[in-house]
């Protein structure tokens, strides 16, 4: 089964329709270094999507760098706000990793695997000893 789903950056300027297959080629988080400075954090939520499921409209900007494999990652972010909407590959001809951050409901994306934990924040598997709030704290 495949679920349709939407998307947007921050600002609204870039916006998607995607298919999402119930089993996903990958859907998880990568710990890598590079993935942490695409998104700024520990690391990232992601899930591969079909090419050819995605209506992308708006425009994307992208950065290249090689990875530790020798293809070329190209990272889409909204040149307007910044925010981190999808990476393709030479490596994938026909899908794209869709940051799961930009999905409208979050409930779709269902993170199976926990890749390049050599490069882990310490914190991030501790992280359930944590307090929690449903907001900013003590309001």
């Amino acid at each position: 089964m495949t679920t349709i789903a939407t998307g947007q950056c921050l600002c609204g300027s870039v916006k998607y329709e995607v298919e999402i297959p119930e089993k996903s080629l990958y859907a998880g988080l990568c710990h890598c270094k590079d993935c942490q400075r695409y998104t700024g954090t520990a690391f990232a939520s992601s899930l591969m999507v079909s090419k050819a499921g995605m209506l992308l409209t708006g425009e994307l900007k992208y950065y290249g760098k090689e990875t530790e494999r020798g293809s070329v990652m190209e990272r889409g972010f909204c040149p307007n706000c910044g925010s981190n909407v999808l990476c393709r590959s030479d490596a994938w001809d026909d899908q794209y990793v869709l940051s799961a951050g930009t999905l409208d409901d979050p409930s779709v994306y269902k993170p199976k695997i926990n890749i390049f934990t050599r490069s882990a924040h310490a914190h991030v598997f501790a992280t359930d000893d944590l307090p929690k709030f449903e907001g900013v704290p003590g309001k």
